[in-house]
C-alpha cells in the first residue's frame, strides 16, 4: 500500500514539473539576449528616422517580419574599401564588413518568439482594414499611466504604417536593446483581446430568429451578415477571428 502511494506521489510530481517545463519553454524570451552586433535601434529609427519597414522588408508581404539581410546594412554603411557611414572607432560596423566579407548572414538572436504551431501572418495584419475595429475600442487609452493597455494598443494599430509594429512590440524605436515589453506576449488571450475588438467577432455564431419564415430567409441572411460584418467593402467573407484554424496549424 505504501509503495502504491509513494508511486502515485511519484508520478504526480514528475507530470508537474514537466507540465512547468512546458509552460516555461513555451514563455518568449522576457529579456534581451546578447546579439552578435550592438544595434541600436534608439540610433537607426528614432536619431536617424528609418522606418521600421525599410529593414523589415518582409513584414506587409509575408508571413515573417524578415531580420535585415547584410545587404540593407551595406547599402547605408557601405563596405570597409568604400565606406558610406562609420563612427570614429566603430567596432559594431567593422562586424557588419566582416560578415559581408565572409559572405555570411548575420546571426541574430531571435527576441519575440511565437510557438511552431501557431501562425501570425506580419502580412495580414500589417494590411489589415482599421476600419473593422468596433467603434469607441481606442477611447479609453490613457498613454500616460498605462499606455501598454488594450485601449491604446488598439489606438497604435489603427493608426497603420510602423504604428501597428509598436502596437505588438512596444516602442522599439527607443530601444538600445530591443526586448518584449508585454508579459503575457503571444499567448492566445493576449492576441484575443485584440481580435474581439473587431466588427462582428463577438456576435459571429450569434443566430437570428427563425420565426421570420421561410419566404424572409434572404431578409434575414442579408441582416446576420450586416450584424457580424460578414462581408468586406469588395464582397469577400472576413475571416472567423475567434476560429481555432485562424491562427493554429
Amino acid at each position: 500500500m505504501r509503495q502504491f502511494i509513494l508511486t502515485g506521489i511519484h508520478r504526480s510530481i514528475t507530470v508537474a514539473v514537466s507540465t512547468i517545463c512546458i509552460f516555461l519553454a513555451m514563455m518568449p524570451n522576457a529579456v534581451a539576449e546578447e546579439q552578435p552586433i550592438a544595434f541600436s535601434h534608439e540610433i537607426h529609427a528614432t536619431q536617424d528616422q528609418i522606418p521600421c519597414q525599410y529593414c523589415h522588408i518582409y513584414a506587409r508581404r509575408s508571413f515573417s517580419s524578415g531580420v535585415p539581410p547584410v545587404g540593407i546594412c551595406i547599402g547605408c554603411h557601405g563596405t570597409k574599401e568604400a565606406p558610406l557611414i562609420k563612427l570614429p572607432e566603430s567596432n559594431e560596423v567593422d562586424k557588419i564588413w566582416d560578415y559581408w566579407a565572409k559572405k555570411e548572414p548575420i546571426p541574430w538572436v531571435k527576441i519575440h518568439d511565437i510557438p511552431d504551431y501557431v501562425r501570425f501572418p506580419h502580412a495580414k495584419h500589417i494590411n489589415a482594414d482599421a476600419e473593422r475595429f468596433n467603434a469607441g475600442a481606442e477611447d479609453n487609452c490613457d498613454e500616460a499611466t498605462d499606455p501598454r493597455s488594450l485601449a491604446c494598443k488598439v489606438k497604435l494599430f489603427k493608426q497603420g504604417g510602423d504604428t501597428r509594429c509598436v502596437a505588438c512590440h512596444g516602442d522599439i524605436k527607443t530601444m538600445l536593446i530591443v526586448k518584449v515589453v508585454d508579459a503575457d506576449f503571444a499567448q492566445m488571450g493576449w492576441c484575443l483581446k485584440c481580435h474581439l475588438q473587431v466588427k462582428g467577432v463577438a456576435e459571429r455564431k450569434t443566430a437570428l430568429n427563425t420565426l421570420g419564415g421561410w419566404f424572409n430567409a434572404k431578409e434575414q441572411e442579408e441582416k446576420r451578415a450586416a450584424m457580424i460584418d460578414l462581408k468586406n467593402s469588395k464582397g469577400y467573407h472576413n475571416p472567423v477571428l475567434t476560429d481555432c484554424f485562424t491562427c493554429h496549424y
